[in-house]
Order: C-alpha cells, then structure tokens, then sequence
C-alpha cells in the first residue's frame, strides 16, 4: 500500500532531532562514565556514595511527569515543548564546571563537606534539567511524526544516543588516558562544547506555533493528580510501570561499576575502561539499526515479542559477565560486551516502540512523562543497587571477584523476569482504546503480538 505524503516519517527532520541525542551523550558520559571511574578508581572511594550521586536525578524522577503535563497545557499559538527542553538542557551544562572542582577537593581529602556539598548540588542541578527536558524532547519527536511511524521515530533517535556513547567514549577516553586534574578540566570544557553545539542544532527550528495549535484539545484539562489517578487505574498501565521499572533496574545497575570493574579485576587504566561504552555500544549500534530496518514495517503495538526476545539476548551476556568476573577470564570480556550490547539493541527498538504505543492523543507528554519517570527513577535505584550490592558483597566476601559478579548475576536474573512481567501486558487493546483489559487468556495472545 503507498503511503500519502501525511503517513510518511519525515526522516531528514527525524535525523535533525536525532543529533539531540549526541550532545545528551557527552554529557551524560562525564558524569555515569568517566566522574564515575575517577571517583571509585583513580580516588578509591566507597562506590555506594557515587552510586547515589548518579542516582540522584533519578530519584527526583516525577518531576518528568510533571514537565510533560505542563507541556500538554501550553495555550494555542506558542511553544509547547522547546521551552521546556531548553529549560532543563542549559542547567545541565552549567553544572559541569563544578565537577573538576569536585574531584580536586575529594582527591586532597576523601571526606571533604566542601567536595561532597559541591558534588550533591551539580547533580541536583544537573538531575532536574535532565527531567525538565526528557520527557519533553520524547513528546516533540512524537509530535513531528505520523501515528503509525511515532514508535519509527522514537527507536530512530535512540540510534543517535547509542551511537554517540561510544563515539564519545573514545574521544573522552584518548582525550584523558590517565587522570590528572589538567585533563579532566580540559575534558569538561571540550564536552560542554560539544554538547551544546549539538543539542542547539538539533532545536534550531524543531517547533513552530502554527503546528501546536491544531493539536490542542479545547476541552478543559483534568487537574494533575486525578490524571495520574486515572493513568493508574488501567491494570495494563500498572503492568506496563512494572516492566519498565525491573527493566531499567536490571538493565543499568552496572552503570557505575562497569569501569570499574575493569580497573578493579583486571587492572586496566583509565583509557581502556572508558572503551568499554565503545565495545558494548557498538553492539548496540548493529542491533539497533538492524532491528529498525527488520520491523520498519510493524506498528509500534506490534512489539511486544521484540522487546522479549531483547530482553533474553540482553540477560545472557550479563550472566556470562558474572562467570568473567568469577574466573578472570579477560580474552572473553570485549566479546561479551558487544553481545551485551547486540541484546540491548534489540530490547531498546522493543521498549521505546511499546512506550511509544501507550499513550493516548490528548495527554501524550503526560504518558510519557510517566513512562519517562518509571525508566529513570528506577535506573537510578539500579544504578545506587549496583553500588551498593558491589560493596555489600566485597565487605562479606573480600573478593572483587565475587562483587561484580554478585551485581551481574542479579541483573540477568531481573531480566528474565521481566519476559513473564510483558506476558500481562494488552499493548494493543490499549491502543485500541478498550475501557477494559482482557481476559488472562486473550491478554496472553494480544501480547505475543
């Protein structure tokens, strides 16, 4: 069937948002990545207070959901998501300076107020910008795409991120080899740079009034908590948060102990670690782009069994990260993480097109907003897990074997639970608009869609 010029993705506008993602990842790959490793590495701290410092903007997460309501209500004739977006991109550059000064108090003493203070305040600011503007950024990219192609436009702009996290791995990682205070200020700078180039270009001109008007619903808006009573009323929303809360959970908690991992078990430097997000990147990026072009032609709802099978090819190399740690075997640790990285891929193309699916016409921030929540709030319960289980178990067992080991196996675990949490997920009656789930034995058979 050919499409009319209405049904069509406009892809050189998708692309042009995409570069949005490039910026967002050489920022936030100085904090979850490289601060990360210096902090628990290069400075020998405890991981489980860096842990809840990335876990920070997380944790503020609803603060996403009250974003995109608001952006929903934006009056006809003005901007409904780039106010918000800058809002809460510009603060997060301006948080960077403080890191360089972070690490140099901390470095001079472990336990400084001054350091830990400073360190607490840029990842507040830099966590409510990233909440400000997340949600809002999701909403424009469904905004500027046809229906049937939002779930095609979503996992296209993700291709941007995971591209740019590798990209921006190796550039951080030859940029700053081995830490010093010199490189890691010269570091920042470069990325802020960097940064704010790319997310200007990707917002020159994404958001015109004229296009908002017509998408504004003239019917007086619920107030904010009777909505958020009403999306959760839904048993399909409930299970829907909870797949994607486990999800994240189980799928960031080695976010800050990764690098770490590496210099800890098998003494790699700096530079090498900071490679680890081009390894598993890479992967991600092959898995991604081949999974878009494979289901180019399936409707957003249609996703459920891409996300399961994702969700398997993502747990497996987890597991086997586990058996690495335990035995030590380095020639296999690059391998995995690119299969990681292939089985995240694939589970991200699922997740976004089925987050992209529930959502209605009238509140889509809103659901996005809430789905957007779920996802970084409990990536930052994952991400503070991870932290801590790594320390829990390196206390009783004084093996670094075993800690990471212990954070990987978890991971796997919650994965594969996840499979069973989907199964009782009805995407497409919740597309359809259905007041009332179905049954346990057509729920089963709508979700293997």
């Amino acid at each position: 069937m050919k499409l009319t010029n209405e049904q069509r993705l406009n892809l050189p506008r998708t692309l042009k948002l995409g570069t949005f993602h490039i910026g967002s990842s050489f920022i936030d790959l100085l904090t979850s990545g490289v601060l990360n490793r210096i902090l628990i590495t290069d400075l020998a701290l405890a991981a489980t207070p860096v842990a809840l410092l990335s876990a920070l903007r997380y944790l503020l997460a609803p603060l996403s959901v009250w974003a995109g309501y608001r952006s929903d209500l934006r009056p006809p004739g003005t901007l409904r998501r780039l106010p918000f977006i800058w809002g809460g991109r510009l603060p997060m550059l301006l948080s960077l300076p403080i890191l360089p000064f972070v690490t140099a108090l901390l470095a001079e003493d472990p336990g400084s107020v001054l350091g830990w203070s400073l360190a607490f305040v840029a990842f507040l600011i830099y966590g409510i910008g990233t909440l400000i503007s997340g949600a809002t950024y999701l909403s424009l990219v469904r905004d500027s795409a046809p229906p049937t192609r939002r779930g095609q436009a979503l996992a296209i702009v993700q291709v941007f991120l995971v591209i740019s996290f590798p990209l921006a791995g190796v550039i951080y990682g030859r940029l700053m080899p081995v830490y010093d205070q010199a490189s890691f200020w010269r570091l920042v700078l470069i990325g802020m740079t960097i940064a704010f180039a790319f997310i200007a270009f990707a917002l020159w001109g994404a958001e015109r009034p004229a296009e908002t008007t017509a998408a504004v619903d003239p019917t007086p808006p619920e107030p904010f908590l009777p909505l958020l009573r009403q999306m959760w009323s839904d048993p399909r929303a409930r299970w829907f948060f909870m797949f994607l809360a486990l999800g994240a959970v189980s799928a960031f908690a080695q976010d800050a102990v990764l690098e770490p991992f590496g210099g800890d078990v098998f003494g790699l430097d700096n530079g090498q670690t900071t490679r680890f997000n081009a390894y598993w990147g890479a992967g991600v990026v092959v898995s991604l782009l081949g999974t878009v072009y494979v289901t180019r032609h399936r409707a957003a709802h249609e996703q459920t069994s891409v996300a399961k099978i994702g969700l398997a090819l993502t747990g497996i190399p987890l597991f086997l990260l586990s058996v690495i740690a335990l035995t030590e075997w380095q020639a296999l640790l690059i391998p995995v993480l690119v299969l990681f990285g292939l089985g995240f891929g694939i589970y991200t193309v699922g997740a976004v097109s089925l987050l992209a699916a529930m959502t209605t016409e009238r509140h889509a921030a809103a659901y996005l907003g809430l789905w957007s929540m779920t996802q970084l709030l409990f990536r930052g319960l994952g991400i503070f897990a991870g932290g801590a289980i790594r320390d829990i178990a390196l206390f009783f067992s004084g093996s670094y074997t075993i800690a990471y080991a212990s954070v990987f196996l978890l991971e796997a675990l919650g994965l594969f639970v996840c499979i069973a949490i989907l199964q009782r997920v009805d995407v497409p009656g919740f597309v359809r608009g259905e007041s009332r789930p179905l049954g346990p034995s057509a729920t089963l058979a709508a979700a293997d869609g």
